[in-house]
């Protein structure tokens, strides 16, 4: 019984390291260059007059997803 239990425990502190490796869990974010970060700021700053306006509703998203692709960036 105890040999099944340090089995397990093993089975799964190596199933851990393997899933928190770099190989394994890739992450998919963007680059962030000079230019996308400009262009965050920028929209970011044009959609602020709407933020937290309940008349507007989602206008804040739509005009920072707008800018975004005028700036050939993914939002």
């Amino acid at each position: 019984m105890i040999t099944k239990s340090r089995h397990a425990v093993a089975s799964a502190a190596m199933l851990l390291v393997t899933m928190t490796s770099s190989g394994f869990a890739q992450s998919k974010a963007l680059p962030m260059t000079a230019a996308r970060a400009a262009a965050i700021h920028e929209c970011c700053l044009k959609a602020q007059p709407f933020h937290n306006e309940s008349t507007w509703g989602n206008w804040e998203l739509y005009i920072y997803r707008a800018c975004m692709a005028e700036h050939y960036q993914v939002e």
